[in-house]
Formats: structure tokens, sequence, C-alpha cells
């Protein structure tokens, strides 16, 4: 009977102790959550434009998606691996050269979910950018007497940029193609010159500017641009729907 009751405490702490192993476990290694962390640069007179409002609108598109929740919240406050807490992350760049957290930075690189970046800033990955993603900044292409990358090329063919986007975008030099996909370019409807405008190398995504998400081609494109960042199946409308020139 002893024995009996010996035996029975003998599995009892080999039970308590397998529990205790298994939650120590799912506590060094969490799951990530179905989730998107949006971060904008704080607001300031010296931006171009609100990367909060920004945020506003790209949750507004990513409102299909049932099952993950979008959180925004300022690049300034960001802490060493928040990336990892959500599986998708997306930076909105709007104040030129704000100092962007170099653990952010990263986490980014690093991150093994999907990782978004539009517009300012993407020169302080320093030698990354075109180490891993095949990208060399060149500078910043503003209006001038000789145009500017107004028209985004797309699907096969093109639309112009709404006028409520950024006057400038971050022109890229590609140093090695095999390295990311051209999803979208822009071109100088004057000069006729083509530069990157959306790119994707492996998890990492990038916008050279701060579109403006309002009703038309662009916001059909982006729409299309984040189902591939959300890794959903969509049928490209291409031409046809999109009502392209050429």
């Amino acid at each position: 009977m002893r024995r009996q009751r010996d035996l029975l405490v003998l599995l009892g702490l080999v039970a308590i102790g397998s529990l205790g192993i298994a939650a120590f476990r799912g506590l060094s290694t969490p799951e990530k959550a179905n989730c998107v962390q949006i971060y904008f640069d704080a607001e300031s007179r010296d931006q171009l434009a609100s990367g909060k409002a920004f945020a506003d609108q790209l949750r507004g598109l990513l409102a299909p998606y049932v099952g993950y929740s979008v959180h925004a919240s300022g690049i300034a406050n960001y802490q060493s691996g928040e990336v990892h807490r959500c599986d998708k992350n997306i930076y909105i760049g709007t104040h030129f050269d704000h100092r962007v957290p170099r653990v952010f930075v990263e986490d980014f690189m690093s991150a093994k979910g999907s990782v978004a970046w539009f517009g300012y800033n993407v020169w302080q990955m320093g030698p990354r950018l075109e180490n891993e993603m095949g990208l060399r900044f060149l500078r910043m292409a503003r209006q001038e007497f000789t145009g500017f990358f107004d028209e985004v090329l797309y699907e096969g063919g093109f639309f112009k940029k709404n006028s409520k986007t950024l006057t400038e975008q971050v022109e890229l030099l590609p140093s090695d193609m095999s390295k990311f996909s051209m999803l979208a370019e822009s071109r100088n409807s004057i000069t006729r010159e083509i530069v990157p405008y959306i790119v994707q190398s492996k998890n990492r995504f990038y916008v050279a500017d701060v579109p403006e998400l309002e009703a038309g081609h662009m916001n059909l494109m982006m729409a299309e641009i984040l189902a591939r960042f959300m890794e959903s199946k969509v049928q490209h409308r291409g031409v046809i729907a999109f009502g392209l020139g050429h």
C-alpha cells in the first residue's frame, strides 16, 4: 500500500515537472500574434506628410484581413525586440533624416515576418541596404524644371501620381537585381527616366515615397501590394481593371 502511494506521488511529481518544462518552453519561444504594427515619425512642421494620418489610411486597407489586429505608435518609442511581437510590421518615414532607432533597423533587417518601409530614412540601413537588398541610395529626387517621377509603372501600364503625393521621392539605384523583385517603377514624364518605386526583397518591402491613398489607381495598387505583404492570395486586376494608360 505504501509503495503504491509512493509511486503515485512520484508520478505526480513527474507530471508537474513536465508541465513546468512545457510552460517554460512556451515562455522562451512565444508565438507571434496575428497583428500588424505600424510605426511612424513624430509629427512636426518640417515633415511633408502626416505619418499618423497615413497609418490610419493603411489601417483602412488592412481592415479586410479578419483575425489581424492593427496597432500604431511613434517610432521614437520603439523598444528592442518589438518587431518580433507581430508577424507584420510597417515603418512610415515622413520626416527627412529623422533618427530611426538603431535597434529598430537591426530588428527590421532580421525579422522573419513581413516588414515594409515607406518613404524617407532608408539610408539609415547603411551598407545592409545594398548588401542584403541589392539597392543603393542615390538622392532625394525633387520636383524641378526637368520634371519629376510623377508616373507609376505597374502591371504593364501606367498612371499619374496624385497631386497631393509628396513632391519628392527617394531615388534608388539597383546594384544587384537578383536580390529583389521590382513590383512597380516610377517614371519622369519629361525625361522618361525610370527608377524603382516599390520593391520586394524576400520578406522586406520598400516604397520610395508616402503616397496619397485616395480612391483611384494608387489605392488599388497599394491594396494589391499589401495582399503580397500579408501573404494573402490575390487576383491581379492589372491593366484592364485599372484602366491604365500606355
